[in-house]
């Protein structure tokens, strides 16, 4: 299975020679392309097109996390320019870690959750103890369920936080990474000087 996966990845990716990563390309006029139109700021502080960054995540996703990514910009209408090479790789690379920071942060929130449903959860099924101190009726016997029922909430609420939402957040985590080392090149179709 592995092979066939490699297999395929070859026929979609290119890898660099030099170091074995798999190659993004992505194929664009002009170097204002790579910003969001939307955004009038100075270029040093334009953010990036949201549909190039969508299709980075795409392409990152389809590429198992064992592996390390580059990625390549072609331009058809441009001629090299070293000052802007610089700037879009700093600016990518500052971009990623900036959201590896906010995923951090957001597995910090939910374990902080987590303790607080946790608690809540055992406090909850802690009362739900003194159901007989109210007497045998009814609506006693109702309300102990409600809140026995409550407890198994927050206690879902913790579990799932901590063992699935962490997973997804980890992977973002992992491929902002691989994209924040990733080795960026440039290629022309214009000669330098035309």
């Amino acid at each position: 299975m592995v092979h066939k996966i490699e297999s395929l990845l070859e026929k979609i990716y290119e890898r660099n020679t030099l170091n074995g990563n798999y190659i993004i390309e992505v194929a664009l006029t002009n170097f204002t392309e790579i910003f969001n139109d939307w955004d009038h700021s100075p270029y040093k502080r334009k953010d990036i097109n949201p549909e190039l960054l969508a299709f980075l995540k795409e392409s990152i996703d389809d590429i198992p996390t064992k592996y390390d990514v580059d990625i390549g910009f072609y331009f058809t209408e441009e001629t090299r320019n070293e000052g802007r090479e610089e700037r879009i790789t700093s600016w990518f690379k500052t971009y990623y870690m900036f959201n590896i920071e906010i995923e951090k942060s957001k597995i910090r929130s939910i374990i902080n959750n987590t303790a607080i449903y946790i608690v809540i959860s055992i406090a909850l099924f802690g009362f739900s103890q003194f159901d007989g101190l109210l007497g045998n009726t009814v609506i006693n016997y109702t309300l102990t369920q409600i809140i026995v029922v409550g407890g198994w909430v927050f206690m879902w609420e913790a579990i799932s936080g901590l063992l699935f939402n962490t997973k997804v957040i980890n992977k973002s985590i992992k491929n902002y990474e691989r994209l924040s080392k990733a080795k960026i090149s440039f290629r022309y179709s214009r000669p330098s000087g035309s």
